[in-house]
């Protein structure tokens, strides 16, 4: 089966390690993404859920971890209806701050699926934008 990818990526002037913080910890992801009943580590299961009401957004478990650096999630929200897409996380020093780049793979691809494909792309786009807030 044939499969999408997003790719997204954003020049913040936060620390390498701010940047982690505010993708690892539950109290800093819902400041910019969707609130997490836990910090996010290395083999465990996430769920974030909506600041409205509670209820869940998405889930999934870490797969992968390079402190800082990179990190890996299976990944699902509920239009996918169960289906694990992968979300991987590339930080980057840079001579400002923090190159934060996103690749978001194993979306549909099919006609079908281009809506789902492009609320993802517009969301990511979104919560990504949040994270300049990181710099002031």
């Amino acid at each position: 089966m044939q499969t999408s990818t997003i790719n997204k990526s954003v020049y913040l002037t936060a620390s390498q390690a701010d940047v982690w913080d505010h993708l690892t910890k539950a109290d800093l992801l819902g400041k910019w993404f969707h609130p997490a009943k836990e910090d996010l580590a290395l083999g465990q299961e996430f769920t974030f859920v909506s600041a409205n009401d509670g209820k869940r957004m998405c889930f999934g478990s870490v797969e992968e971890e390079t402190p800082k650096s990179y990190l890996k999630w299976a990944f699902s929200v509920g239009p996918l209806n169960g289906v694990m897409t992968t979300v991987e996380w590339h930080l980057e020093e840079t001579a400002g701050g923090t190159r934060l780049g996103l690749t978001h793979s194993g979306l549909p691809s099919d006609a079908a699926g281009y809506g789902l494909l492009k609320a993802l792309d517009k969301g990511w786009h979104g919560f990504l934008g949040n994270l300049h807030n990181l710099d002031e």
